[in-house]
């Protein structure tokens, strides 16, 4: 699996008022996610009660990186801020049909 790009998607669940604090942690770290090694993508998402991730890392390695560097501050960020850890998915991307549409590229 080495050098094979990793996509994680995750799920946080702020607690009743708490929406927007949460998404003003992650909004602060996203700079710095972006210059982290091998980070191609790190989105945010919200549908009104909960903010979805959507990152893409180059290597396994790089997906360890950022678990083992900012991954911990961010948690620390909004630790008072959910009612419960967040759902977290890693795999790999599975490329079907058009490049562009099949896969987060």
């Amino acid at each position: 699996m080495a050098g094979k790009a990793r996509i994680v998607a995750a799920r946080v669940y702020p607690k009743p008022g708490r929406l927007q604090d949460v998404i003003d942690v992650y909004a602060g770290f996203v700079p710095l996610v972006h210059k982290e090694p091998g980070c191609e993508l790190f989105a945010l998402h919200t549908d009104g009660e909960t903010v979805f991730l959507v990152e893409k890392w180059a290597t396994p390695a790089d997906l360890q990186g950022h678990a083992d560097g900012l991954y911990p501050q961010i948690r620390a960020g909004v630790s008072d801020l959910v009612d419960r850890a967040p759902d977290v998915w890693i795999g790999d991307g599975l490329p079907f049909g058009e490049a562009a549409k099949g896969t987060i590229a």
